[in-house]
């Protein structure tokens, strides 16, 4: 495909954290203490970390939030700013707290985390109606949701967004998807790991698998999956971690694979991987292709800790090191 003359703009709608991250030598099991070996402090959910990371491709972006009328907000909001993200249509809450993650990583580069929503609980429909239709969206502008707002917001993109604009939901948390059936309701592009799409398709997780060992087309238990997570949008890419993602639209399963890397936190890649792909998409790039971004991406960010540890660039992704294992 080719880049329109003027790229389009990538909007994010989703939350803004404060992440506290622990460095553990195991994840706790329940009714365990475990003593942290040192401790961090960074910016993330799940709107915050895909807008950056759409920034840092060189979408010009936007987010569309609530944060609380605190220290942490005005620190969060900086942030975003210096990152070249737009915050025209992030609301100051005077009654709740900016929203707080807790992260848990072990040695590996997994991790548990809890969320507080706080302000981004408040988040409601009207208001990302409101944004929507003051942004003036054209058809070469790419919207881009998560499952850590009210799912409120996602029915008023549903019902608010034009035709031409595209539309990705990352269903993470996963949960019930919205109603998006009924007419005149768009219906997204769905991103979701393995885990998360075998929970939206009502397939256990064994089944669903986390890697494709079965050629290019994906046609295993994850790629059988990936199409009936297709089928409740307009297509669907499942990560599959290191081994990269399969993309389902058109009918069509596709196979992306991942460039090896070292592992060191895996905290924030989904949304890494997702600001990429509204990146590229909004740029003019085939969703085969978009994705093929997407997986570098996400690769790059799991090198270094916290979810903006390692936030690729553009020329980030070229070279050997970029290129599938």
């Amino acid at each position: 495909m080719t880049a329109p003359s003027t790229p389009g703009r990538v909007v994010a709608i989703g939350s803004v954290n404060i992440d506290r991250i622990l460095r553990c030598p195991v994840l706790p099991s329940p009714g365990e203490t475990v003593l942290a070996t040192g401790s961090a402090q960074g910016f993330g959910g799940k709107g915050a970390n895909q807008a950056v990371a759409a920034a840092a491709m060189g979408a010009p972006t936007c987010l569309v939030a609530r944060v609380g009328a605190d220290t942490e907000g005005r620190a969060a909001l900086a942030d975003l700013r210096a990152a070249g993200v737009a915050t025209d249509a992030v609301r100051t809450d005077p009654d709740a707290p900016t929203g707080l993650a807790v992260v848990l990583v072990d040695p590996a580069g997994e991790n548990s985390i809890v969320v507080v929503p706080g302000a981004n609980a408040r988040l409601t429909g009207a208001e990302v109606a409101q944004a929507l239709a003051d942004l003036a969206l054209t058809s070469a502008d790419t919207v881009l949701t998560s499952g850590e707002v009210p799912e409120e917001c996602i029915r008023a993109t549903a019902s608010a967004l034009p035709a031409g604009p595209r539309w990705i939901h990352n269903a993470a948390p996963a949960g019930v998807l919205p109603d998006w059936s009924g007419p005149g309701l768009r219906r997204p592009l769905l991103v979701a790991n393995a885990v998360e799409a075998a929970q939206l398709t009502g397939r256990s997780a064994d089944a669903a698998g986390t890697t494709d060992s079965s050629g290019d087309d994906g046609r295993d238990g994850t790629g059988t999956t990936a199409t009936a997570l297709a089928a409740l949008g307009d297509g669907a890419v499942v990560t599959l971690g290191a081994a990269g993602a399969l993309v389902a639209a058109g009918g069509a399963l596709h196979r992306v694979p991942a460039p090896e890397v070292a592992v060191v936190d895996t905290t924030g890649a989904g949304d890494v991987f997702c600001g990429a792909l509204a990146a590229r998409l909004a740029q003019g790039a085939s969703l085969r292709e978009a994705a093929a971004t997407a997986v570098a991406a996400g690769a790059f960010a799991v090198t270094a800790l916290g979810a903006r540890g390692a936030l690729p660039r553009p020329a980030d992704l070229t070279g050997p090191a970029a290129r599938p294992s």
